[in-house]
């Protein structure tokens, strides 16, 4: 029976060696995999737009001020000998690392070490691999509701009670304009409660206006008075207005790091994240009939007025990094009435009345329609914040056409007498006129360099002011001249029709009591006074353009990627 014991505690023995010799490696292999986890993340940071010769020495070990070598210290309680870590800088797509890649977005960390077998002869090694990358995100305005409110236009006053289904004086307008709060901010508010919650779920509009009095109080200062009385106006208002979800009005994602942090101004994320729920880009635009004779019915009178996105923050490249700038879009139609006729001689043989028997027109407006993208390359950096070591990152502003064009077709009819005597006879003529209005369109697009300083004060603008409408541009869409020549007459019947034609076209756009005097230019001139002006100043408007302002940049925000 001894015998048998004793084998048996033999046998065990063996076992219980195996078992700790190999528990301790799996330790040591546990232990690489944290290690490589916490380098790659140390190293990830000092991602910043540098190249890989620049960042080289960052991941030497030899070097005891290197971030590798500070790392190791920050996490030398590993087990295991001979301790190696190796780091690459590159690329990596989740499954491909690629160390061409210059600069790199990403970093390789290989962590191995040793450990001495305690009963069997001989030791075990591991070694373990983990990647990581750096996102540099950054946050920038196209156009904004706080620079509309400081210009102190009080035309502002009634389309945005309009856009934003409120009734708030522009007193308030203004002491909302004049705070500034970050995210994190509100997040922190029990009303709000995360984050997550803020950027993603939607929140009553009441309750948001409530977080931003807290917030604001809570900073105890004294230019912040203005501003929580607006916003108690606001809250008082606020009754029966729909939830909003202020990600989706301002553009931003969960957890961006750069929006969460920055500064943002109380009316952009209030007002702009109510114009986005309640849908309203309806603006009614008044007075366009005001003092022009012969303007018989106007429908559509309501265009499209789209504040968009006015602020963005994402990584180059990412939706949440697209904002859309203000723009203004629609058609209007227009039936002229009590049209004038048009006395027309031609040569001194060719002489009569003819009547405009119907005209229509119609107003097409596409005005701004600016979108930007955060873009790389070149890479979103981190400076100091000085003017000497800016933080820098790249728009790319792209345009659609802006232009506004009035359009008129008339239709003339009627008798001319051609000749005299026994060589008079009837022309029969009906020609159409088109008469256009317009202006041109701006640049497409282009790519505005950002630095902090000074872009958070000082825009880069792209575009032309909205111009006004130009001269008229006639167009003949279509001419009859029917007629049979008597003999003698000496003139061509070619030269004949050119003649009326031309007759008539002189008349509808230059004669004194003609079309274009007495209707086309007054209706014209209101359409630059009262639309074009007034939407221009509200929304900051520019030809296919935009103002441009660089808001907040974070630099090499690691993240473990395999």
């Amino acid at each position: 029976m001894l015998a048998i014991v004793g084998a048996a505690l033999t046998v065990i023995v063996v076992i219980a060696a195996f078992a700790v010799d190999l528990g301790v490696q799996r330790v040591v292999r546990r232990d690489m995999q944290a290690l490589a986890d916490v380098v790659a993340l140390d190293l990830a940071r000092e991602i910043d737009g540098r190249t890989r010769a620049q960042l080289a020495a960052e991941g030497q070990q030899t070097s005891p001020s290197s971030a590798l070598a500070l790392s190791l210290v920050r996490n030398g309680d590993t087990i295991g000998d001979d301790l190696t870590v190796t780091v690459s800088w590159g690329a990596w797509d989740g499954e491909t690392f690629d160390a061409t890649v210059d600069p790199p977005s990403a970093v390789r960390v290989v962590a191995s070490a040793t450990t001495d077998f305690a009963f069997a002869p001989g030791e075990g090694s591991a070694t373990r691999t983990a990647y990581a990358e750096a996102d540099s995100t950054a946050c920038y305005r196209l156009g904004s509701w706080a620079a509309a409110i400081r210009s102190g236009d009080s035309t502002l006053l009634g389309p945005l009670n309009s856009l934003l289904g409120l009734n708030l004086d522009l007193l308030s307008y203004r002491g909302i304009a004049g705070a500034d709060l970050r995210l994190a901010q509100l997040a922190a508010e029990p009303r709000i409660g995360s984050e997550t919650r803020l950027l993603s779920s939607p929140i009553a509009f009441g309750d948001l206006v409530q977080a931003s009095i807290d917030a604001l109080g809570k900073e105890n200062s004294p230019t912040n008075s203005a501003a929580i009385q607006g916003l108690g106006v606001l809250l008082r208002a606020s009754a029966g207005l729909p939830a909003v979800t202020v990600g989706r009005a301002l553009s931003v994602g969960a957890g961006d790091s750069a929006a969460l942090d920055t500064n943002m101004n109380v009316l952009d994320i209030l007002a702009g994240s109510l114009a986005v729920a309640n849908g309203r880009r309806a603006l009614e635009i008044p007075n366009l009939q005001l003092g022009v004779p012969g303007i018989g019915n106007v429908s559509r009178t309501t265009l499209g007025v789209q504040q968009g996105l006015s602020l963005a923050c994402g990584t180059p490249g990412s939706i949440e990094s697209r904002a859309t700038s203000s723009q203004l879009d629609g058609t209007l139609d227009v039936d002229f009435a009590n049209l004038p006729s048009i006395g027309i001689d031609v040569l001194g043989l060719a002489k009569g009345t003819l009547q405009t028997t119907k005209a229509t027109g119609s107003l097409a407006v596409q005005l701004g329609g600016a979108t930007g993208e955060l873009v790389s390359p070149p890479p979103v950096t981190c400076g100091d914040g000085t003017a000497g070591s800016p933080d820098t990152f790249t728009v790319r502003v792209a345009t659609a056409l802006a232009s506004y064009r009035l359009t008129s077709d008339v239709r003339v009819q009627g008798k001319v007498q051609v000749g005299s005597g026994f060589l008079k006879v009837d022309a029969l003529v009906d020609m159409t006129v088109r008469l256009t209005m317009g202006t041109g369109s701006g640049p497409t697009g282009t790519d505005v360099a950002l630095s902090i300083p000074p872009n958070d004060t000082v825009p880069r603008q792209t575009g032309g002011n909205a111009v006004l409408l130009g001269a008229v541009v006639p167009q003949v869409l279509s001419s009859s001249v029917d007629v049979t020549l008597p003999l003698g007459l000496g003139i061509s019947l070619g030269d004949l029709k050119a003649g009326i034609v031309d007759a008539v076209v002189a008349d509808l756009t230059t004669g004194a009591g003609g079309f274009t005097t007495k209707t086309v230019g007054p209706l014209a001139a209101n359409i630059d006074r009262y639309l074009v002006g007034p939407v221009a100043r509200l929304l900051g408007l520019r030809l296919a353009g935009a103002d441009v302002y660089a808001v907040n940049a974070v630099c090499a925000n690691p993240r473990l990627t395999g």
